[in-house]
């Protein structure tokens, strides 16, 4: 009796046995198919994960158009433009103006070419958005630069919205040089801001730019306006009293 007791708790632990080697083998086979998984998957995630991120642009190189001829001298400018657009700027308008608004990359530079070379304008990163210049006197068109012996230039030298970079959405100053691309500087200073200008007789131009009050931050749409008389030959930045006296005047009118 105690032979067939002992016979019958062997063959149970037999089989308890074989069924915990069973259980560990299939165990371990779960693992280790959850294991090539996962690493199938992490290997398929940084496969897409690359292929998803766009591949990095190389650099755009500067493009540049044709040397224009200015009336009172034998330099011509070049305006220099990268990034956006294959488009170059190639020629100027009727009118001597480089008009940014008219497509092709964006002005970064202008180049200013005599019998002495080539020199640039600016030694800074700068977003231009238009260029005005005197042409030639012998063009067929009628001038819209009879009184301008000088060059003007509108743009951006400083990243006043803070998004990294130079470009439209930056304000823009108005900035004059001489014929030859020398003597660089700025009609307006701040808190003066930029708003439209006309050259007028004597070596002068009319500049308008909206004033923010003192220590204050309000809305573009609530400054006051401004007008000054820039003095080309001397930089001297004046108001305009009798324009501005009128125009204050008319705002009296309406707040009746």
């Amino acid at each position: 009796m105690k032979l067939n007791l002992d016979r019958s708790f062997r063959v149970v632990w037999l089989v308890v046995g074989g069924l915990v080697l069973l259980f560990l083998l299939v165990g371990g086979v779960l693992i280790a198919v959850q294991w090539i998984g996962n690493t199938g998957a992490a290997d398929d995630a940084v496969r897409v994960a690359s292929e998803a991120q766009p591949a990095r642009d190389e650099p755009r190189a500067v493009r540049y158009g044709m040397p224009q001829r200015m009336r009172g001298t034998d330099t011509r400018i070049v305006l220099v433009s990268y990034g956006e657009g294959d488009q170059v700027p190639g020629s100027s308008t009727e009118y001597g103006v480089y008009d940014q608004r008219g497509g092709g990359g964006t002005w970064v530079n202008a180049v200013f070419m005599d019998d002495a070379g080539a020199r640039l304008l600016l030694d800074r990163p700068a977003y231009i958005r238009d260029v005005t210049y005197p042409v030639l006197e012998g063009a067929p068109y009628p001038r819209a630069d009879s009184l301008q012996a000088w060059i003007t230039y509108l743009m951006a030298v400083d990243d006043t919205d803070r998004n990294g970079k130079l470009d439209h959405r930056d304000r823009t100053g108005l900035y004059v040089s001489d014929v030859e691309g020398g003597n660089l500087r700025p009609a307006l200073r701040p808190p003066l801001r930029y708003t439209s200008h006309q050259a007028m007789a004597g070596g002068r131009i009319l500049v308008y730019a909206l004033e923010p009050p003192a220590g204050q931050h309000v809305d573009e749409k609530r400054m006051r306006q401004r007008a000054f008389v820039y003095d080309v030959a001397s930089g001297r930045l004046t108001p305009h009293a009798a324009l501005d006296s009128a125009a204050a005047r008319a705002g009296q009118i309406l707040g009746r």
